[in-house]
């Protein structure tokens, strides 16, 4: 039975804060959806985001102009199906890895025994 750390979270030194993060990691899969697809992504690693952004644009401009001059029906379904995979796709991905990254943090906020705003403020004063 795991018992939780029960401290005013001013008293929780930096140390504590770090065994319990410790144990509940980030996986590969929130890892690779916060460094590729977050606002804090770096110049480097923007080629993946850009790249897809641009292909679901293409799509998109494809769909929309092949219906406005009348392109093949079989062409625009075929861009439909493509363009509405990927996004979905895309979206599921990400919801997913906010939740299972907001999971992990409740893991740790139960642990250290803190509310959100005080894991906030933990955060804030340890790494800022």
């Amino acid at each position: 039975m795991n018992k939780t750390i029960k401290l005013p979270f001013e008293l929780i030194t930096k140390e504590e804060f770090d065994a319990a993060y410790n144990k509940h990691l980030p996986s590969g899969w929130i890892k690779f959806a916060y460094k590729y697809f977050s606002k804090e992504t770096e110049k480097k690693d923007l080629a993946l985001k850009r790249g897809l952004v641009y292909f679901l644009l293409a799509l998109f401009a494809v769909g929309f102009f092949g219906t406005v001059f009348n392109a093949p029906v079989k062409l625009i379904g075929a861009v439909t199906i493509v363009y509405s995979i990927v996004l979905a796709v895309l979206v599921l991905y990400l919801f997913s890895a906010v939740f299972l990254n907001n999971a992990r943090i409740n893991k740790i906020r139960k642990e250290l025994g803190v509310t959100k705003q005080e894991y906030n403020s933990l955060v804030e004063k340890f790494y800022s």
